[in-house]
């Protein structure tokens, strides 16, 4: 969420590090009093507590380096590496699968363990740029989790986007200069911290302004999807669990999304998106039993558990398909309408609801990358 390598370096202002102390603040007010609070959910949580916890790592740094404290400096500064984990585990559970938000604890552990142990020489250079290449990572992540959520291609996100591969590529360079430039000492990393600390900034607010469209409900209207789908994810694991038990292999799982939601989020604007969005559930719920159990991802994204043999379920799903085509002009979109299915039964990616979604998804990206309008099925 943001830079790590940004804290009031040597020779700047203690203005710096009020200027940051201010803008964690307000951010960690923001994204718990607009974001949290309204919107409780595993992934308006993580990230309440990214924001909270770069608040927190923010205000320790610069007190220690004001008072001359080099070990709780580093300590904290490792600290504020593991924000990017929490935004991206936030990602993960607005998805609807697992956040994974544990990884924060280790992660913050080991490079405030491994800053603190660097000793001054050229060393803590070198230990410096490999944890941040590390955190790296995590930028990376989230954009890949980016891809994967139905809002993913809206304009709102795209600042997330930037700051993500801004914070990826700074972290892999910084790393790169290891070899270019062999470390002669912590000086080396005054230039970074004087040209980076900005990146705080620049960093903090672009996210802020991303997660904040997300966490309000992306859509107007839209605000009760996360409970809808936590209500889905409950019914759907019992299901599983009581099929497991009585051994029932007719379990299928399809991840069903409309393609090319970007294109059609500016064709016809957020508010017919919607509608857009609303026309294309009811066609699926009107496209499978009353026994199957079905779930809203998000605008364009819904997902069927259904207890079907494979020949019924394929002509099923084949009627969805010509019926969403037809939805088209009915609904007033000015481009093709289709979608994809992506098919995962409990024969091949078992019982557990988080495997057979991450099957299905595998296979929905599959479809949609030969073109859509079509279905694939995990073997």
């Amino acid at each position: 969420m943001n830079d790590p390598t940004m804290t009031a370096p040597p020779g700047l202002s203690p203005e710096f590090g009020i200027a940051q102390i201010t803008v964690t603040t307000l951010a960690a007010i923001m994204m718990i009093g607009l974001g949290f609070l309204p919107r409780p959910s595993r992934a308006t949580l993580m990230w309440s507590l990214a924001f909270s916890l770069a608040l927190l790592s923010t205000s320790l740094t610069v007190t220690a380096t004001g008072l001359e404290l080099e070990t709780l400096r580093r300590a904290s500064l490792g600290v504020l590496f593991s924000s990017q984990v929490l935004v991206w585990a936030g990602l993960r559970a607005w998805r609807g699968a697992p956040s994974m938000g544990w990884v924060v604890l280790p992660v913050g552990a080991a490079a405030a363990l491994a800053l603190t142990s660097a000793g001054d020489g050229a060393g803590f250079s070198v230990v410096f740029r490999i944890v941040f290449l590390g955190i790296g990572v995590f930028p990376a992540l989230t954009l890949l989790e980016l891809a994967r959520i139905p809002e993913g291609g809206h304009r709102m996100l795209r600042p997330l986007r930037v700051a993500s591969i801004a914070f990826a590529l700074i972290a892999l360079v910084s790393a790169a200069t290891i070899f270019l430039f062999p470390a002669s000492g912590p000086e080396d990393l005054v230039l970074t911290h004087s040209v980076n600390w900005i990146g705080l900034l620049v960093n903090a607010v672009c996210t802020l302004v991303s997660l904040l469209w997300l966490a309000q409900g992306a859509t107007p209207g839209r605000r009760d999807v996360p409970t809808r789908w936590a209500h889905f994810s409950t019914l759907g694991a019992d299901r599983l669990t009581r099929a497991r038990e009585r051994e029932e292999r007719s379990w299928s799982l399809l991840s069903i999304r409309l393609d090319d939601i970007p294109d059609l989020r500016d064709a016809c604007g957020e508010a017919g998106f919607g509608e857009l969005s609303d026309s294309f559930e009811s066609c699926v719920r009107r496209a499978f039993p009353a026994d199957a159990d079905i779930g809203r991802r998000g605008d364009g994204w819904m997902v069927v558990l259904a207890p079907r043999t494979t020949e019924v379920l394929r002509e099923q799903v084949r009627e969805l398909l010509v019926t969403v085509t037809a939805l088209g002009p009915a609904a007033g979109a000015t481009v093709p309408l289709s979608a994809s299915v992506g098919w995962a039964s409990v024969s091949a990616a078992g019982y557990d609801l988080s495997d057979l979604l991450r099957s299905a998804d595998d296979a929905l990206g599959v479809a949609a990358a030969h073109g859509g309008d079509r279905w694939e099925r995990v073997s």
